[in-house]
């Protein structure tokens, strides 16, 4: 490839190649590539969506917490909620009831339902190749999407049953979905597939199972997922007033109380906020140009110009956004509490200027000894 872009002086091509593909710093994804298991996940994107539960779940009441403060609520406060979700999240929770759709199939359910009201066509049978079977399509949209739809498979597979909004499972290999009711329009459910068939696991996600499989034959005996040891001591009135099983309505209720919907399956969230990114670059760069241009127009002195922009208050905004900010940062002062009181216009825009503003941090230089 190198004498291929040397004999041709594709400079920019051999440069492409060597970024992105031939350095070593690029040969793991060399080997990573001859595993046959398909990535769900994103790292960057769990360890955002960690940090985002911790500072909204745990810490919306601390700015800037002491170690030993950060320490107990980690120890007395997170460590146990994330044990009783993880209860909620074993197979066995809720056996016997039905169980709640994950954030992956409230996902896929809304995206199905979505396409499901789109038109195809008229020469799409022809222009596309979709393979039900294979979960595939040839068309553009189905690789990008999140959830590995596109409107021709959804048509291509008809309105499903309402179990399988909860039995779905994206597997880890071709195809990327295989269940009963994923058939070509008109053609009988598999008699030779199981919904708990679907997850194809090496051991790194979860395996999901019918509830069923594991409550049969006497299994339920066997299951025990008590939370009274994580969520401490419950008090008597909340004892007489609870009927049956508690644990996993205390498990359900931590879930509610330190985890609110900031968990996505995949990458939506992800794309929203790329778009929000390149949103404030293209606003930072107008407002570059238009300071620019404010500061290259005071020297002319030109009443009329100047006048027209004082008497507009062009850029007023910005500059309440820019006090917030200060006064945020700022320690000379009582916080505001995180909600704004209601009728107070400026407590408003300034919880509006400032939630979820990260504080910048300059950085340090550091002063290198110079010999004489």
């Amino acid at each position: 490839m190198y004498m291929f872009c040397v004999q041709r002086g594709l400079r920019e091509a051999w440069g492409y190649f060597w970024t992105l593909w031939y350095s070593p710093k690029m040969w793991k994804l060399w080997a990573r590539s001859t595993s046959p298991y398909l990535s769900r996940l994103r790292t960057t994107m769990n360890v955002e969506n960690l940090w985002r539960q911790l500072k909204h779940g745990f810490l919306h009441n601390h700015l800037r917490p002491r170690l030993d403060q950060l320490i107990w609520i980690l120890v007395t406060q997170v460590t146990p909620a994330y044990h009783a979700r993880m209860q909620i999240l074993n197979d066995g929770h809720r056996i016997g009831r039905s169980k709640a759709p994950t954030q992956f199939q409230k996902q896929f359910k809304t995206m199905w339902k979505k396409l499901e009201g789109r038109t195809l066509a008229v020469d799409a049978d022809r222009k596309y190749i979709t393979s039900v079977e294979r979960w595939t399509c040839t068309c553009k949209s189905q690789p990008l999407n999140s959830c590995h739809l596109c409107k021709h498979l959804v048509d291509a597979v008809g309105h499903p049953s309402p179990e399988f909004w909860t039995q779905v499972v994206r597997r880890r290999t071709q195809p990327l979905y295989r269940h009963p009711a994923l058939v070509p329009r008109g053609q009988e459910k598999s008699k030779y597939i199981e919904p708990s068939d679907g997850s194809i696991t090496d051991g790194d996600d979860h395996a999901l199972v019918d509830p069923g499989v594991l409550a049969g034959g006497g299994g339920w005996r066997d299951l025990n997922f008590s939370s009274s040891s994580l969520l401490g001591k419950r008090t008597r009135s909340s004892r007489q007033e609870s009927h049956g099983d508690s644990s996993s309505d205390d498990a359900e209720e931590v879930q509610r109380q330190f985890f609110p919907a900031f968990d996505t399956h995949d990458s939506d969230v992800e794309e929203e906020v790329d778009g929000y990114r390149d949103h404030l670059l293209r606003r930072a760069a107008e407002l570059e140009q238009a300071a620019a241009i404010l500061r290259a127009q005071v020297p002319h002195r030109n009443k009329l110009w100047m006048s027209s922009i004082a008497r507009r208050n062009i850029g007023a905004d910005v500059g309440q956004m820019v006090a917030d900010i200060r006064r945020f940062e700022s320690t000379a002062h009582v916080r505001d509490t995180t909600w704004a009181k209601k009728g107070d216009k400026d407590d408003r825009r300034r919880k509006e200027n400032t939630m979820g503003y990260q504080i910048y941090v300059p950085p340090v230089a550091v002063e290198e000894d110079v010999e004489v």
